[in-house]
Parts: C-alpha cells; sequence; structure tokens
C-alpha cells in the first residue's frame, strides 16, 4: 500500500516545469536542445528520489530509503552524466558529481541514523536490564555515531544546496526533512548524555618551546570533569600525536608525558593530546593541543638480505635496523624496495629492527639489481635515509597455453600463464587477437588463467585463427606465444552491428519512462516532454528519437560482449605482430604512493587510499566484505567479538576516511597520518 507521503509524489496532469514551450517540431529542435531538456528531466528525477529517501528515513523505512539511491537511480546518473556531456556547459558536467556526491551522503546519512537507532533501542535495554557497564559502552558508541550523522546532515545540505543552484529544481523539502532528522538524534544523544555520561576537560602544555627524538619535550596537563572536579588518582590513556600512552594522574589530575617526534614534520607544530577513557567508562573524551618545534635528527640504517639470488615466485628475506647516536629508533616505518618496487613496509620495533619476507613479483627486471630498505620520511623528525645490499634476478622462462571456441558472433579465447616448473603468473597482461577481427588485452588472474571474447570475426571465413602473447618490455620472465585454430559455427555470420539502435519506439520509451521504481517527485511534471509523446505518433521524431536512444541504449550485442569477457581489463584494436600496445593496468595504491600524498600534503587522497588498501586486504579474507561500506564494516568487526584494539584501529581509519571522502574540507595531517598508520598496522596483523 502506498504511503501518504509517497502519494504526495505523483505528477499533475499538466506540465509544470517552467517551460512556455509545451510542444515543439522534433525536426527544429537541435540536438543541443534536446541534450538540455533531456538533463532538466532527470534531474528532477534523481532529486525525486533523493526527497522519497529523505521521507522514507523519515519513517524508519531503512531499505527503501537505499533503495531509491540504488541500481535505479545509479541508471538515472548514468543516463545524467552522458546527456551531461552532450550539453556543452560545465555546470551540467559539475552537477553530475554533485549528484554522485550527494547520493553517496545520504547513503552514509541513512546507515548513520539506522546505526544510532538501533544502538539507542538497545542502550535502553541494557539501562532497563540495569546493566549499567553495557549502557555506558553503548552511550560513548552513540556519541560517535551522532556526531557522524550530524556531519553527514551538513555535507548533504551543501549537496542540496549547490544541486538546487546548478539545476534550478527545488530540494527544500529533502533539507527539511534531513534537518528533522538531525535535530531528532542530536536531541535524542543530549539527552543520553545527561543520563549516562560525564564530560571531562584536558589541558596541556610544553615546557620547553622544541623536540626532537633524541631530545623529547616534556608535556605537562590536567584533567578533570565539566563540574571542575579533578580525575584524581588513577592511570589514564592518552593519544599524543599518533602515539599512545598510559600516564597517571595525582590528586590534582596533573600529569606528565614526553612528547618524542618520528614522523611530525619539521618547524612550529600544533599536536593534539586527547584523553581516550575505557569504553565502559563514564567519562566521555576530550582533547587539547599544544605548540612546539619540531627539529630534525638523521638516523642510521643498515640492510641485510637472503638469498642472494632470486628469480619470480621466490621467497626474499630481508632485515633492517635503525638507530640515532646507538639509540634504537622505534616507531618508523622502514619499506623494503627492490629495482625501485616497494615490496614491503613494515614498523620498527623496540629494538628499531624490521624484518620481511616476500615473493618476488614479476614487475622487478631481470640482472644486477639492489635490496634498498629506506625511511620514506621527508623534511619528518625522523630524517629520510636508505642502505643497500646487491640482489641478482634471474630471468625465468614462461609457458603460454590457449584454446578458443566459437561463440554466437565471436571467438571465447582461453588460456593460461606459467613458468616453465609451472608456477602460476598472476595479473601480468597476455595480449589476444583472432585473425581480422579484434585485439584485447587481458589479465591473468591469481591462478595464471584469462579470458575474454573477440568479436568482428572475418564473415566469410570457415575458420579463424587467435594468438595470444606475453612478452612485458620490463620484467623477469620471459616472452611466451601460443596459436589456436577454431571452426566458426557459421560461415556467413559477421559480426553484428551495434552502430544501430534498436526499435525507437522501444528505446525512448525504455529510457525516458521505463519503470524507475519510485514515485514521480513532488514538483517533476512531464515539463517539456509532452511533445515527446505526441510525435511518437509520427515518423516526424525518428531523428530526435535516434539522438536520445543511441546515447542511452545499451543493445543485446553489447551486453553478450561486456557479460562474456571475464577479463580484468581489455584494450581493443591492435596487431599482435605490429609491436606492443600502452597498457595500464590498475593496481591498488602501493604504500609508496601514500607516502607521496602525505609529502605532497594530500591528505585526503592519503586516508582514502590506505582505507582502499585496508578493505581490499580485510576483504579478501571475507567476501561479505566486499560490497561492505565504510561503517558496515567496523560494525562487521565490532559485532563478531573482535578484541577491542583491533576495532579501535579500524573505527580510527574508518571515522578518517569518512572525513576525507566526504567532508568539504581537508583532514587535518596528524589524524591523515594516525589513520595511515593504524591501517598499514591492521595489514600487518
Amino acid at each position: 500500500m502506498q504511503s501518504a507521503a509517497a502519494a504526495q509524489t505523483q505528477p499533475t496532469a499538466t506540465p509544470t516545469d517552467g517551460n512556455d514551450t509545451q510542444q515543439e517540431n522534433p525536426a527544429e529542435v537541435t540536438d543541443e536542445e534536446y541534450a538540455d531538456e533531456t538533463s532538466t528531466w532527470l534531474a528532477r528525477r534523481l532529486a525525486g528520489r533523493h526527497e522519497n529517501g529523505t521521507v522514507s528515513l523519515s519513517q524508519g523505512q531503512y531499505e527503501r530509503a537505499r533503495d531509491l539511491l540504488g541500481d535505479d537511480y545509479d541508471r538515472r546518473l548514468e543516463q545524467y552524466v552522458d546527456v551531461a556531456g552532450e550539453t556543452g556547459t560545465e555546470a551540467d558536467d559539475a552537477s553530475a558529481r554533485e549528484f554522485s556526491a550527494a547520493r553517496e551522503n545520504q547513503r552514509a546519512f541513512v546507515d548513520g541514523v539506522e546505526r544510532y537507532r538501533t544502538q539507542y533501542d538497545r542502550y535502553q535495554d541494557a539501562r532497563e536490564a540495569g546493566d549499567e557497564r553495557r549502557a555506558r559502552r553503548l552511550a560513548r558508541e552513540m556519541e560517535r555515531t551522532a556526531a557522524n550523522v550530524s556531519n553527514q546532515s551538513q555535507r548533504l545540505n551543501q549537496n542540496y544546496v549547490q544541486l538546487e543552484n546548478a539545476t534550478a529544481v527545488s530540494f527544500d523539502r529533502s533539507q527539511t526533512l534531513v534537518n528533522e532528522t538531525t535535530a531528532n538524534v542530536t536531541s535524542l544523544q543530549a539527552t543520553v548524555r545527561e543520563e549516562t555520561l560525564v564530560g571531562t576537560i584536558i589541558t596541556v602544555r610544553a615546557a620547553s618551546p622544541t623536540a626532537s627524538f633524541t631530545e623529547p619535550a616534556t608535556i605537562i596537563g590536567r584533567i578533570q570533569m565539566e563540574n571542575g572536579s579533578a580525575l584524581a588518582d588513577r592511570t589514564v590513556e592518552l593519544r599524543v600525536g599518533n602515539r599512545t600512552r598510559n600516564v597517571t594522574t595525582d590528586a590534582d589530575g596533573a600529569f606528565e608525558t614526553v612528547y618524542r617526534p618520528r614522523s611530525a614534520r619539521v618547524g612550529e607544530q600544533s599536536i593534539a593530546v586527547a584523553y581516550l577513557p575505557s569504553p565502559e567508562s563514564v567519562y566521555l573524551t576530550d582533547s587539547d593541543r599544544f605548540t612546539v618545534e619540531v627539529q630534525q635528527v638523521t638516523p642510521s640504517i643498515t640492510v641485510e638480505r637472503s638469498p642472494a639470488s632470486v628469480s619470480y615466485g621466490d621467497q626474499l628475506s630481508a632485515s633492517a635496523a635503525v638507530t640515532v647516536d646507538g639509540t634504537p629508533v622505534d616507531g618508523v616505518p622502514v619499506e623494503i624496495v627492490v629495482d625501485d618496487e616497494s615490496l614491503d613496509r613494515v614498523t620498527t620495533g623496540p629494538n628499531g629492527s624490521v624484518a620481511s619476507s616476500v615473493r618476488l613479483p614479476a614487475t622487478v627486471d631481470d640482472g644486477a639489481r639492489a635490496v634498498t630498505a629506506r625511511i620514506p620520511y621527508r623534511d619528518r623528525a625522523v630524517a629520510g635515509v636508505n642502505a643497500s645490499e646487491r640482489l641478482v634476478v634471474a630471468r625465468s622462462v614462461t609457458r603460454l597455453s590457449l584454446n578458443a571456441s566459437a561463440a554466437g558472433d565471436g571467438v571465447v579465447a582461453r588460456g593460461r600463464l606459467l613458468t616453465a616448473d609451472g608456477r602460476p603468473v598472476a595479473n601480468r597482461p597476455v595480449r589476444v587477437r583472432v585473425a581480422g577481427g579484434d585485439g584485447r588485452v587481458v589479465e591473468t588472474d591469481g591462478n595464471g588463467t584469462f579470458e575474454t571474447r573477440l568479436t568482428n570475426v572475418t564473415a566469410s571465413a570457415a575458420t579463424a585463427t587467435v594468438r595470444a602473447a606475453y612478452d612485458e618490455p620490463s620484467s623477469n620472465l620471459g616472452d611466451a606465444n601460443a596459436t589456436a585454430t577454431v571452426t566458426l559455427r557459421s560461415s556467413g555470420g559477421g559480426a553484428a552491428d551495434v552502430g544501430a539502435p534498436r526499435s525507437v519506439l522501444e528505446g525512448l520509451l525504455s529510457v525516458l519512462f521505463g519503470a524507475d521504481g519510485s514515485s514521480v517527485p513532488i514538483g517533476v511534471g512531464g515539463g517539456g516532454y509532452l511533445w515527446v509523446l505526441l510525435g511518437l505518433v509520427g515518423v516526424v521524431m525518428l531523428a530526435g528519437v535516434w539522438v536520445v536512444t543511441a546515447r542511452f541504449d545499451v543493445l543485446p550485442d553489447q551486453r553478450a560482449d561486456e557479460s562474456s569477457s571475464q577479463a580484468v581489463s581489455a584494450t581493443n584494436g591492435f596487431d599482435v605482430s605490429d609491436g606492443h600496445p600502452e597498457v595500464t593496468v590498475p593496481r591498488p595504491s602501493s604504500e609508496e604512493q601514500i607516502d607521496a600524498y602525505l609529502d605532497r600534503e594530500e591528505y585526503d587522497a592519503a586516508v582514502v587510499a590506505a582505507y582502499g588498501s585496508l578493505k581490499a586486504d580485510l576483504a579478501a579474507d571475507d567476501e561479505a566484505l566486499e560490497t561492505a561500506t565504510h561503517w558496515e564494516l567496523l560494525d562487521h568487526y565490532r559485532r563478531n567479538g573482535t578484541d577491542d584494539s583491533r576495532v579501535d584501529a579500524i573505527r580510527t581509519v574508518v571515522e578518517a576516511f569518512e572525513l576525507a571522502a566526504f567532508s568539504p574540507a581537508s583532514i587535518d595531517s596528524e589524524r591523515a597520518e594516525t589513520a595511515v598508520e593504524s591501517a598499514r598496522r591492521l595489514r600487518r596483523q
């Protein structure tokens, strides 16, 4: 049954899009005018989904609120992006990006509100059961969730304002409902805070104006409750910069600790100190900052490796030690690099040493190379240094197998790349081509196998020859080639012409007025599209309809091509015998890339890359996490009995990712570096 709120979104009988021209001769309308009309219509459809989603959220219909921003929304957004490219205006391109951001922010907002209300119900149950420890723990979790909901609300409202200004489509009701929902969460949390938690105030200052690794600064501080009473005679946990430690307060709540910088940037820095109560504590967290001049020291680093000669897939062990004037330097990252490729990254332990064991990848060129241990710092409290040991990389012979079979209007090619001793060669590009037809570059999977579909086979041929080649110019793997011949199912069947649109009427109806999964939003009428319906009666619409249909339509043959290829990447249109096409295979952000982001002070990019690498590692152990949002990932580990310290580390990364990916303001350097280090520690566990 349709709700009253949803029923209000049904369109009126008369178009009301503000366009005085309700009917036009399509023959007199330019392609750009078609695009403008389509852009406006699609913007309204997208805005309607946002509005209906906020209505569903206000009614507690979380799945409905998410579904409205799901696949159908994505389809409309893809159409909007295509049209934006046709209108010739940068404003439409910017609006497409803003719609994408609004979708992600509204999804996150829905998730956050649902999470808060679930936590609130559990909190009430704990209070009714007299379980004060659980109630306090939940209240503290709710404090973080409520803050995230508030932040997401601000970002979403900014999206709405930008979209309303750019598209002239009203988002007033969406904003009103989002603000009402946020106010409800804020009000509930204020009550929870008053019932269960006690606010705290921490103050800190540096006793000296400078700090270095060899001469740390003494930090003096005090913790008290909001009512002025001291948090006296207890051991508390503090986070100073990006490191945590325990300190003991005296009768006045005062404490002392030291700040020994490692990754902090050189020069005057504002360093945060946060009081971190335990999850069951009655006290709330608080933070303060002190200012200090960070000075640099230059460490010494040594490296050893074993064995002295390796080939593809062999185990390579390396160890390194970092000291300053004989004192071990703990807590700094060391990268193990071969031939400028970072193979591992490990943080030094209490004795200043690291140990790493990795398998040699294919991307390291053969010949005389070096294993390098380096501290990837620049302008930091501990200077970046490196040390190297000679390494010989031997070339490995490879074998390439290939078979092919006819498939409709094309050929499916399958094969496998192995070393001579039978090791699968994973994640390498193989060039595959059918004579007289398509050529593609595909990437082998974890077992060294590949598969792709080739089309445009010569129409008159009874057989087809398929060739595959592996021949990377820079690698420790030798070249390999293979050939297969396939008998075609029909000598008269060539590749289908994918350039022509399908039925004009079918295309227009399915693209412009197809099932959308949601009601038409408030204020969204037929607008400038009355002429489309009328024009369908006559052949005069053919030219105009082709413009829209060709822009959006996906033909059956195209779908078959896309679904039949299981390759990671593909590049069309080369001849195996004509040289090497330029191929770019996407890879997860490396530690070196993350450090480069940090060095360039691109903190948002560093955090997003670190989160992506962490999620990829976690999803490798649990496929259910592949499609999880960052908050769902955190909830997964929080609910399955994961150690609190690990959950806290994941939370640090997730909350930083939330700010970096969705906040209009950049994340600060300290929080970014803390998140990056947390992600790296988690990946090593």
